[in-house]
């Protein structure tokens, strides 16, 4: 009897342990799909925005009007209000909208503009806003930019 048992107890733990270690071997699946909006460059080295696993990363994103191909504007208000049409787009390419937005990282060449980013930024997305960093940097990858804008948003189910 305590044969039986005990042959049955070191089964159960061999099960146990290859079900565990089978578990934790496996790798993990990653979905990953590009977000490319018709206004996407193919010469660019890098995507417009990235969906994995049910986040949509958007890349860095200046205030450049499309249709010109020219900066909106010289001031950062309206260099950000074009910057979130722009995010706006790549996000509705990707099914979300800016309300799903859970992060955004905003890149200022001069911090003296942040009240007047901060106001507009205030107007142009809604509460609960996303969690935010501001920072200051030295240039910006094109002429003239002020501000520049990256987000992460969560794909709604």
């Amino acid at each position: 009897m305590k044969t039986k048992i005990l042959s049955t107890f070191i089964m159960a733990l061999f099960l146990v342990t290859t079900m565990h270690c089978t578990s934790v071997s496996q790798e993990p699946v990653v979905y990953k799909k590009q977000i490319k909006t018709a206004t996407a460059s193919d010469r660019s080295p890098f995507s417009q925005g990235i969906e994995a696993n049910g986040f949509i990363f958007v890349s860095g994103t200046l205030g450049v009007n499309a249709a010109t191909g020219k900066l909106a504007g010289d001031d950062v208000v309206s260099q950000l209000t074009q910057i979130v049409a722009n995010i706006s787009d790549v996000l509705k390419e990707a099914g979300c909208t800016l309300n799903d937005l859970v992060k955004a990282t905003v890149f200022l060449t001069d911090m003296k503009d942040y009240a007047a980013m901060n106001e507009a930024y205030l107007k142009l997305l809604s509460a609960p806003y996303p969690a935010r960093t501001c920072i200051e940097v030295s240039a910006l990858p094109r002429e003239g930019a002020l501000i520049e804008v990256e987000v992460i948003a969560v794909k709604p189910k």
